[in-house]
């Protein structure tokens, strides 16, 4: 019987792409002759947005993600892809395999998605978005996700300038807008007043057909160890 791999539809974004194929190329060298896999493959980014100093390893059903580097605060584990279906999806500190966090998360065939852990203590939760990757063109794509607990409704825009993203609550993300592919500084603004939260981000060149997810991380009012509010551009 001929063997056969299916990757994730052409339509969806290239890196999508490219790791599906990588992973039925894996799934298809360890099938034996008789059998014909269906690999359907889902996408998975995760970042550790939870404003503290402690470090996180990432599992799916018990399969460490992250390698050998536990996730710092901001830290993320690039796209990565996974055999759809049901997974449990735990956490745990870098020093300890006990789970500090575990819940079900399901992954649908040729989709692909960003997990975030976020707030801290007994708030400790996951926040876990589809990401649209389908649009293509001249264009470069930016969202925001607002992730951090103690702050008001923010606005993404481009330092001194006009808001690009506005209004985001709490765990709130927009959908991914059409910018000009070209050099970005963005600053993060409260909605209600204006005024610029944290520093400026650095200046980032967006490139054109590619995607970037800028995030509200950290808290407004830390103490302690807490994380302070920045803001961070993870591009695709």
């Amino acid at each position: 019987m001929t063997l056969f791999a299916k990757s994730i539809s052409r339509s969806l974004h290239p890196v999508l792409t490219g790791l599906a194929l990588a992973l039925g190329s894996l799934l298809f060298q360890s099938c034996s002759k008789d059998q014909a896999p269906d690999v359907k493959g889902s996408s998975l980014t995760v970042v550790n947005a939870s404003p503290t100093m402690a470090t996180y390893n990432f599992y799916l059903n018990d399969q460490k993600a992250n390698g050998a580097a536990a996730l710092p605060f901001a830290g993320a584990v690039s796209p990565k892809v996974w055999q759809s279906g049901a997974y449990k999806a735990k956490f745990t500190i870098a020093s300890n395999t006990e789970s500090v966090i575990t819940k079900d998360i399901s992954l649908a065939p040729d989709k692909a998605y960003s997990l975030f852990l976020i707030d801290k203590a007994d708030k400790l939760d996951y926040l876990l978005i589809n990401d649209d990757l389908s649009k293509t063109g001249e264009k470069a794509f930016v969202r925001f996700i607002n992730l951090s607990p103690d702050a008001a409704s923010l606005d993404l825009a481009v330092k001194g300038g006009a808001v690009l993203i506005g209004d985001k609550v709490y765990k709130a993300s927009s959908a991914f807008t059409e910018v000009d592919p070209k050099d970005y500084v963005f600053e993060i603004r409260d909605k209600a007043t204006g005024t610029v939260k944290g520093a400026a981000l650095a200046s980032i060149t967006l490139a054109k057909g590619k995607y970037y997810t800028v995030t509200a991380l950290g808290l407004l009012q830390p103490t302690g160890t807490d994380q302070a509010f920045t803001g961070k551009v993870f591009p695709y």
